[in-house]
Formats: structure tokens, C-alpha cells, sequence
């Protein structure tokens, strides 16, 4: 049983990436669930809405409504299980269902034993097959073209959060089933900046501006950021920029197929340590430094060697983690320091075995826009 949450929650849900493995469906707004038998594929949908759209999918065997608080009863019907059957049932999704949902299947299935099958399901997710890959690869070049758009949108007259609008707009009506940017329009940018209330200022010459990325195009994410400036960038803006580049240079040289990924994270941090000597840690705010990438916006196994650092209950993982051939990475070094600035720099990274990639084309250099 595989419950996913829609792929309109975006980068709020993991779920939807196991539903994208075994078919090619995605609820948007609404929660499905499909049922995995031998020869057989029931899709339940929580929308009814949705029915006609989903009976068009090829590989779906059967589609039926049931509402949220009516899953349990719903599986129960359609495998025709008893009350004594204590059948193990491999289930994937579960962290994200609704407490109406999670009543549901315990009070019509609390015989059977479930078994969580989510790190099976990563592992076949961690290596990249020629279609996936080729899926990424144009998720990227969308990347390209909005970057390459972005000065358009960019106006003195203009407040941040409108620009996001036609970032985003330009997305959607390009083909992306989703999109989501940071636009961080500052004189000294101190953290990603997403919602309307927080980017009511127009470009002022010499701000910092810096754009993050996150679409999906056919289910598969392109993500990418790229930091500059508008009209002019000061010295100062041209250094932090230098600090994030080299630990982006630092972290590309290790993403070799079988390389430890820590080495690459503890790279990153040393060149940071030295750019920034002096600056108390307090005064500084980072996020993930990289991410698995694929169906999921933090592909499972891989995320885990880049510790939160906005997250206090993000420790992040003290063994080994091995990159290897065929795994698809998000590396996007990053820092804001109180008072000074910000600098942030992602590309998607495809690990091979004769080395890694950049999917994108645009250039890491610092930009100036205007």
C-alpha cells in the first residue's frame, strides 16, 4: 500500500515521490493511494473529481473514491480481508496520512501486520536509470531558461514578491507541474526569502540579489540558485561570492562515484571557517549544504550526509555515505552572516563513474543584473 500526499504540497512531501515510482500519477491537492496486488494496481482517490483523469493513466487496473476517513474500510473491501486475516501488508507513506485517515485503518484492519518498506523503495531510488537521468537533465534546462529569462523580470519598479510571480509563471505556463522560488532582494541578504510579506522592497543599485529554484517537470525536480547583484555589486558582495564558489569548487572535486560524501561536507565547511574567521557562529545562518535529488525534492539515503543546520534536531549522519554512480545530488553551498551578507550557489550534480556533472549551463559567476 502506497499513500502519497499530492505534489501540490511540493517540497512539504516525500510520500508523493513513492507514488511517482510505481505510476505516473500525482493528486495535486489531494492524497492518493494505491494498492499493489500480484497482476493487479487499485488506485483510491480522495477527490472524486480526479476519477475520469486517473481511469486515462496507463497501468492503473482500477480506480475508486473514498473519502479521507474512509481509507480503512475501502482496503479492507476491495482485498476482501477478514477479521482473522493477519496478512503482512509492506506499506510506504504512512508518516504523512491524516489522523482521520489513521483511524480509519486501524479500526477496519487492526489485525494485519504492517512492515514500512520506505528504505527498500530508496534504495532502488538511489541510482538513476537513462530516462530519469534524461527527465533531470531537461528539469535543468528549464533551470537554464528561467535564469536566462530572470533580468526581464528583474525592475526597479517591481517588488520582489511580483518578480517571484513571473518567475514562477514562466515555469508553470513553460511545461513544470510545480514551482517555488526564494528571491532575496537586500542591501545585505540575510537568509532565503519566500513570501509576499517579506519582499515588498524594489532592487535598489548595489543590492544583493539572490534567486533559488525548485520545479518539477514530469515529476522529476530541477533545481538550481544563482546569487548576484543589481546594477552594481561592492567589493564585499564580490568576496562572499568568492567563499561560496570555492566551497561549491571544494565539495564538485570529491563527488566521485564510491567518495565518501562527508569529505565533501566537512571541504565545504573548512573553506567556510577561513572565509569567515573572525565572524562568531552565532551571527551566521546556513541551511542544507546539498540533497539528494530525483522524485523527491531530498531524495531519502543520500540527503543524509548534509546535516539541516536550520534544523537544531538535525544532527546529521557520522558514518560513511558513499556516492555512487548514477545518483543525482542538489549541491547548493551556502552562508549569511549578520551585518555582512549572503552567498548561496546550487547546480544539480550527476554522479558517474567517470566522474561528476553539472546539468547546468548557466554561469556560477557572480551576476550582474539590471
Amino acid at each position: 500500500m502506497v499513500h502519497a500526499q499530492g505534489g501540490a504540497l511540493g517540497a512539504a512531501t516525500r510520500s508523493n515521490a513513492y507514488l511517482r515510482l510505481f505510476i505516473d500519477w500525482d493528486g495535486f491537492e489531494a492524497p492518493s493511494t494505491l494498492l499493489v496486488e500480484a497482476g493487479r494496481r487499485t488506485l483510491i482517490l480522495s477527490n472524486p473529481f480526479q476519477l475520469r483523469a486517473a481511469q486515462a493513466v496507463a497501468g492503473i487496473d482500477a480506480v475508486v473514491f473514498a473519502p479521507p476517513a474512509m481509507l480503512g474500510e475501502t482496503v479492507r473491501d476491495l482485498l476482501a480481508i477478514s477479521k482473522e486475516d493477519t496478512s503482512r501488508v509492506g506499506q510506504v507513506g504512512w508518516p504523512e496520512l491524516q489522523w482521520q485517515t489513521m483511524e480509519s485503518m486501524h479500526r477496519a484492519l487492526p489485525q494485519l501486520q504492517w512492515e514500512d518498506i520506505a528504505s527498500e523503495l530508496d534504495h532502488w531510488r538511489s541510482s538513476k536509470a537513462g530516462p530519469e537521468v534524461e527527465a533531470l537533465t531537461r528539469a535543468a534546462s528549464l533551470c537554464d531558461e528561467i535564469f536566462s529569462r530572470f533580468p526581464a523580470f528583474l525592475r526597479a519598479d517591481r517588488e520582489a514578491w511580483r518578480t517571484q510571480r513571473d518567475v514562477e509563471h514562466f515555469a508553470l505556463v513553460s511545461g513544470a507541474e510545480y514551482c517555488k522560488t526564494w528571491l532575496t532582494i537586500s542591501p545585505a541578504a540575510q537568509g532565503p526569502q519566500y513570501l509576499p510579506h517579506e519582499n515588498r522592497r524594489q532592487p535598489v543599485s548595489g543590492d544583493q540579489v539572490l534567486l533559488g529554484i525548485m520545479l518539477k517537470l514530469d515529476g522529476y525536480w530541477g533545481h538550481a540558485i544563482r546569487m548576484g547583484a543589481y546594477i552594481e555589486a561592492s567589493p564585499l558582495h564580490r568576496q562572499l561570492h568568492g567563499i561560496v564558489r570555492r566551497m561549491f569548487d571544494a565539495a564538485v572535486s570529491v563527488f566521485d562515484a564510491g567518495a565518501d560524501l562527508t569529505g565533501a561536507e566537512q571541504a565545504m565547511g573548512n573553506i567556510l571557517a577561513r572565509g569567515l574567521e573572525g565572524v562568531p557562529a552565532e551571527a551566521i545562518f546556513r541551511f542544507r549544504n546539498g540533497h539528494g535529488l530525483g522524485l523527491s525534492y531530498e531524495e531519502p539515503r543520500s540527503t543524509a550526509a548534509f546535516p539541516q543546520y536550520a534544523d537544531p534536531f538535525d544532527a546529521g549522519r557520522s558514518e560513511p555515505l558513499e556516492a555512487g554512480a548514477g545518483a543525482m545530488f542538489e549541491l547548493h553551498p551556502n552562508f549569511f552572516a549578520e551585518g555582512l551578507g549572503g552567498a548561496a550557489l546550487g547546480d544539480m550534480i550527476h554522479v558517474t563513474e567517470a566522474g561528476s556533472r553539472r546539468l547546468l549551463r548557466t554561469s556560477l559567476d557572480l551576476q550582474v543584473w539590471g
